[in-house]
């Protein structure tokens, strides 16, 4: 990707973050990214298929993410589990942009571009139900529907990524504590007691909750 596509990239992240992605035009888009209305067109038919890449990078960007920091080691799927919410957790509130179009935007793909993004989805989704699978089996994971929780999981954990303000209360390591607590009380596991910290401030918006992808 040269400079150009990218910098037409992180203008339609900033755009789509800051007003919606129905509200972004082409003429906007290429006045923030610093090129002529005319130039978009040579690497893009339309800002849907500029949406579809984008929300793709997304899930791909999170299964490098999961890939590089799962644990090499043999190792309980508790340890595994507790690795995974620190990674999925940390990857939203570090790609906070990103991470809301990716989840907040699908609704405006059509069927065949969101079958894609689906299937992207899936790929993702399976690595963690495999993981619940492995801590049922193993006894470290008490869960009766793993294919019910991987997906309950994702959308719980993903939230973080809407209310999250990186100049509020809670750091990231407070979410990250925070969540891996209530994830291991559900599934059976006792957490080690951590520190308490002050509630985050939450912020109020009608566009907070990540749209449900039905596999």
């Amino acid at each position: 990707m040269n400079m150009t596509e990218n910098n037409i990239r992180l203008a339609a992240i900033k755009l789509i973050s800051r007003n919606g992605y129905g509200s972004m035009s082409l003429r906007q888009l290429a006045t923030e990214a610093g090129v002529n209305a005319s130039t978009l067109y040579l690497y893009y038919k339309d800002k849907n298929e500029l949406l579809l890449e984008l929300i793709l990078e997304y899930f791909q960007g999170l299964s490098r993410e999961w890939t590089r920091r799962r644990p090499k080691k043999a190792v309980t799927a508790d340890v595994k589990l507790r690795a995974f919410i620190a990674c999925h957790v940390r990857y939203h509130l570090e790609h906070q942009d990103e991470a809301k179009l990716g989840n907040l935007e699908c609704r405006s793909l059509d069927e065949e571009d969101l079958e894609q993004v689906r299937q992207a989805r899936r790929l993702y989704l399976k690595a963690l139900q495999e993981l619940l699978e492995q801590g049922v089996k193993d006894g470290s994971l008490s869960c009766a529907e793993p294919k019910l929780m991987a997906r309950t999981l994702f959308n719980m954990l993903t939230h973080a990524c809407v209310w999250y303000q990186d100049k509020g209360c809670w750091g990231i390591d407070d979410v990250i504590r925070h969540y891996s607590e209530l994830v291991l009380k559900m599934l059976g596991v006792t957490p080690v007691p951590s520190p308490r910290v002050c509630a985050p401030r939450t912020v109020v918006n009608r566009r907070s909750a990540p749209m449900e992808i039905r596999s």
